[in-house]
């Protein structure tokens, strides 16, 4: 019941229907959800209302309209399943047929969905680029769009009641299946001034929707999790090792995003200041070298154990926002701020050659060109690379030598004077004086032969 109160006299609101009121559908509900989105859950935002144009196979359009699409801060969409009235047998088979064509979205897709939408709201034209931007501007921090989250949506399905086969069916889709559907009950109200209007969730209970599901079923949930942490993990770690963001060798801290977090495991941490550093590595499968155990890791990897050990804590976590550049940068941070592949003038880095190191760079480099006519350099943000079928070397200037990472070769089984660190994966070289390059290139010639057959 809804009470009106006036000092010590409650008067109680007379309950009605949308209908009885003179509200419509699409003309009220519809609008009220889109002006308060939160009612559909925290951090929701509309990505569109109305979309009917769903492709099919033979490439007629379906005709079938979803009421409202939303996106939630973790880069999930949400479809929402509108009624006035009490909801139909039939309401959650509807949800579920949105649901399925919603999954056949991709990125691309659905920024142009956004775009159109903003375009139609807001009554100028929106592009694509920056329904992108205000839909990236949206997710937390770490969160992107990607196909996982995009191939399950959640339900919502808002209705003033529900009939106990809709019930019973989406409590069978939560507990046994897994998905995430929920029933939002709504109800109006009429006062001596005003209609109040009022929203619950009918299911699953608040609170408790923990304890409602199947032991089978939380832990498929907690795969999908770390599966979807794993896919935005390997996006952040490509864009940086394809825009050359972090030079080879770089030292990165271990830095929990939270305050509290970081206080609980600073003792274990503190007990072997080696435990909080690791060096970049442009590896997609292990781009950090733990400077305390000198083995290699995911981002993600490694940030649990650091915290499995430090804090008992084993739920997942998404590890590039735990790696922290001297400057404070996440790779999340990273990632975002500089798009993959992007050149930059060679000569942010040449103008870092001293007068004397000058002539040692220009024959290393013809040298590595004189490797194969496919040897290729690329200037990026973090150094120069040179490629031929693929990468062969990582190369950066320093006041006094030039650093060359070469990929394919293993550091313990490499005996040269010039080599001076690495892992079983790449070795790093210094070269100080034009003498030095032939033994380089007598390291590096195996790699490129080897990528040539």
């Amino acid at each position: 019941m809804v009470f009106t109160v006036s000092g010590a006299t409650a008067t109680a609101a007379e309950p009605i229907g949308l209908a009885a009121a003179g509200f419509k559908e699409r003309q009220h509900l519809q609008e009220w959800v889109i002006a308060h989105p939160q009612v559909l859950g925290p951090d929701v935002k509309i990505v569109a209302f109305e979309f009917g144009r769903w492709a099919a196979r033979s490439g007629a359009l379906e005709r079938d309209r979803l009421d409202v699409l939303a996106l939630d801060s973790a880069g999930q969409l949400i479809v929402v399943e509108l009624k006035r009235d009490k909801a139909p047998d039939t309401a959650e088979m509807q949800a579920l047929k949105y649901a399925a064509l919603v999954s056949r979205f991709t990125r691309d897709h659905l920024v142009k969905v956004h775009a159109a939408y903003l375009t139609r709201r807001r009554g100028e034209m929106v592009d694509p680029e920056t329904a992108e931007a205000e839909l990236e501007e949206w997710l937390e921090e770490g969160a992107e769009i990607i196909e996982e989250s995009l191939r399950l949506p959640r339900l919502v399905l808002m209705a003033t009641g529900f009939p106990k086969t809709v019930t019973a069916t989406v409590v069978f889709l939560h507990q046994q299946l897994g998905l995430d559907v929920r029933l939002l009950a709504f109800h109006a109200y009429r006062t001596t001034n005003e209609v109040l209007l009022t929203v619950s969730q009918h299911y699953p209970p608040p609170g408790v929707e923990e304890f409602v599901l199947s032991p089978e079923v939380n832990e498929a949930r907690q795969q999908r999790t770390e599966k979807q942490t794993r896919q935005r993990e390997v996006t952040a770690v490509a864009r940086l090792i394809e825009a050359g963001a972090l030079a080879p060798g770089t030292t990165l801290e271990f830095r929990a995003p939270s305050a509290e977090l970081q206080t609980i495991i600073e003792p274990w941490l503190g007990e072997q200041p080696s435990r909080r550093t690791a060096t970049w590595q442009d590896d997609s499968a292990a781009p950090l070298q733990w400077a305390f155990d000198g083995s290699t890791y995911t981002p993600t990897g490694l940030a649990r154990i650091i915290l499995e050990e430090a804090a008992g804590k084993t739920s997942p976590v998404q590890g590039p926002l735990y790696w922290i550049t001297a400057e404070g940068h996440t790779f999340v941070d990273l990632a975002r701020e500089l798009p993959a592949g992007v050149e930059v003038p060679i000569e942010e880095h040449l103008d870092k050659l001293s007068s004397t190191l000058k002539p040692v760079y220009e024959a290393l480099d013809s040298a590595f060109h004189e490797l194969g006519p496919d040897v290729t350099r690329r200037s990026r943000a973090g150094c120069l690379k040179y490629f031929a079928q693929r990468k062969l070397c990582d190369l950066l200037i320093h006041s006094d030598h030039l650093s060359v990472y070469v990929h394919g070769l293993d550091f313990g089984q490499v005996n040269s004077g010039l080599v001076v660190g690495g892992t079983n994966r790449y070795i790093h070289a210094q070269v100080r004086t034009s003498d030095e390059i032939g033994k380089l290139i007598d390291l590096l010639r195996p790699v490129y032969e080897k990528q040539a057959t």
